[in-house]
């Protein structure tokens, strides 16, 4: 399988889990030792920060991260190391104090996470011969200009109808 990173997986309708359902999720790590990335459309309750977090999967871990749309946020050497895909970086500390200072028009750029998606070892290569998710290309332009509860309407394939049995 090829390297998913700066890929959207988007679950398919079948996929009934409880977290996992309609999600859309952002890959930042695969490879031979497991797969990482975030669920963009969970926000969760965050009341004393200026933005909204979001839970970016099921497993646990220290502190936030952070993704962002602001290429004037960052040096010209952090650009390539720092892009996930066309429009997208990794936040560091100082991209988060620049969140907590932004304009308006910069504030529907950038996207803070608690928790991430993990995969073990051959396991989301499992979950693909399932059929469990769609792979599609990640822009800056969709994560940022869709609204969180319209990103798995605007990226989920169609289904087809189930005849009626009457």
């Amino acid at each position: 399988m090829s390297n998913l990173v700066g890929c959207f997986l988007v679950a398919r309708s079948s996929l009934r889990d409880g977290f996992f359902g309609r999600s859309v999720i952002l890959m930042l790590q695969h490879g031979p030792d497991g797969a990482f990335g975030l669920v963009l459309n969970r926000p969760a309750k965050a009341d004393q920060l200026p933005f909204t977090v979001y839970v970016g999967g099921p497993c646990k871990m220290d502190g936030l991260l952070m993704i962002h749309g602001c290429e004037n946020w960052l040096d010209e050497e952090d650009e390539a190391k720092m892009e996930v895909c066309p429009g997208v970086f990794l936040g560091t500390k100082d991209h988060f104090e620049k969140a907590t200072e932004a304009e308006s028009d910069e504030t529907g750029r950038f996207r803070v996470f608690t928790g991430y998606a993990g995969w073990a070892p051959e396991q989301l290569e499992s979950e693909m011969q399932q059929g469990a998710w769609i792979v599609l290309p990640a822009s800056g332009e969709i994560i940022f200009e869709t609204a969180a509860d319209e990103l798995w309407e605007k990226l989920a394939p169609p289904t087809l109808p189930q005849p009626s049995m009457n």
